[in-house]
């Protein structure tokens, strides 16, 4: 059999897309759109050759449906849709490779947990004995600490016995995987085609984006400035003509005083708080410029629950003042008194010192003042 698998003409929304070809022993990741990675997949799983991607059925009475029954069902699926010989699979040796016991077989689907059920769907896959496989968010319901071992397992045993898979994903590192590369899928368009390195890095859709942290803008480069819109946030560069341009969550400093001292640029932007919300360890907020010809719509990070008390820099003490060590120590006694603390988490102390000072100063609707480091800025050219 060929090892390589064409995904050129592949559907999406009614038009077709080239993926490019699938090599054997590797695995090629969708991210974006559930609705239309699931589509793309499905066109994939349509292709000669192709087992379908496992898919547990809904209803009251599904889940009472015994493992054994499901996956003969499934198997003669694949069989039809890859030709493969399913009378030829191995189903208890499929479910030992992915750490389940072969009695399993015996169980209802509701006696499984949401793992065992991620790890039956790899061996249901596995035992169809096709050379190319489809997966759809394979590893969406298993918890952090048993994905890592479930992924990584499976990525062995594709290099190790040659298979190809292509599957969707919206977690960035279910895409550590993906040796073949990364599609970005989103409003049933495809974004980007390329590594999971460039894909996150020079994202050009607002997933990547989202999972790598950061602001993405369309912007231009002419006469050795980038410009973002009408903004006056500009910065100098070599580039030229139309770019993507990122900028990170925390490349921003936010207060609720146009003249605080910790601003140390002329570009400082008036923005209205539109949103709040939780990522992570962080409460973050999305801003919108009073003025598009000063500022940019932007997402911060506000806070960071993961982070510890800090001292706040004093920045008119010169490095050159040369005191004596008795002088020093004296004076270091009372600058402690005198500088303030920035409380734990907090990143922006000009919207309060402590968390609870920055949730009573900080809600939709609120005005604050942004300076951003335009040195954070990333441009790259769209073609």
């Amino acid at each position: 059999m060929n090892d390589e698998l064409s995904l050129a003409g592949l559907q999406l929304d009614g038009r077709e897309i080239d993926l490019g070809r699938l090599r054997a022993g590797t695995m090629l990741g969708l991210m974006g759109s559930p609705d239309s990675t699931t589509s793309v997949v499905l066109s994939a799983a349509a292709l000669p050759h192709v087992a379908p991607p496992p898919r547990f059925p809904t209803g009251r009475r599904s889940g009472r449906l015994r493992v054994r029954s499901w996956m003969k069902s499934y198997l003669r699926e694949a069989d039809a849709g890859s030709g493969e010989a399913a009378s030829a699979a191995d189903p208890p040796a499929a479910l030992t490779s992915f750490g389940l016991r072969p009695d399993v077989l015996r169980s209802r689907l509701d006696d499984l947990d949401a793992t065992d059920r991620a790890r039956l769907a790899l061996a249901a896959a596995w035992a169809s004995g096709a050379k190319w496989l489809t997966l759809i968010d394979p590893f969406g319901s298993v918890p952090g600490h048993l994905r890592t071992g479930l992924r990584g397992r499976f990525a062995e045993l594709v290099a190790q016995e040659g298979r190809g898979v292509v599957f969707s994903s919206n977690s960035l590192t279910d895409h550590t995987i993906a040796e073949a590369g990364v599609a970005d899928i989103e409003k049933d368009q495809l974004v980007a085609l390329g590594s999971l390195e460039q894909i996150v890095t020079e994202p050009r859709g607002s997933l990547p984006a989202e999972l790598s942290g950061v602001n993405v803008y369309s912007g231009l480069a002419r006469k050795g400035w980038l410009s973002i819109g009408h903004s006056a946030v500009r910065a100098r560069t070599e580039l030229d003509g139309k770019v993507f341009v990122t900028l990170g969550w925390r490349a921003a400093l936010l207060s609720l005083d146009e003249h605080d001292p910790a601003f140390t640029s002329a570009t400082v932007f008036e923005a209205i708080v539109t949103g709040l919300r939780d990522r992570g360890s962080c409460l973050q907020a999305k801003l919108s410029p009073v003025d598009t010809e000063m500022g940019l719509a932007l997402d911060v990070d506000l806070a960071d629950l993961a982070g510890v008390p800090r001292t706040q820099p004093d920045s008119t003490k010169s490095d050159a003042s040369a005191e004596s060590a008795e002088d020093s120590a004296a004076t270091d006694e009372s600058d402690a008194s005198e500088k303030p603390t920035i409380g734990f988490g907090v990143l922006h102390p000009g919207l309060g010192a402590t968390i609870s000072e920055l949730r009573a100063n900080v809600k939709v609707g609120t005005h604050v003042f942004v300076e951003v480091d335009t040195s954070a800025l990333h441009a790259y050219p769209v073609e």
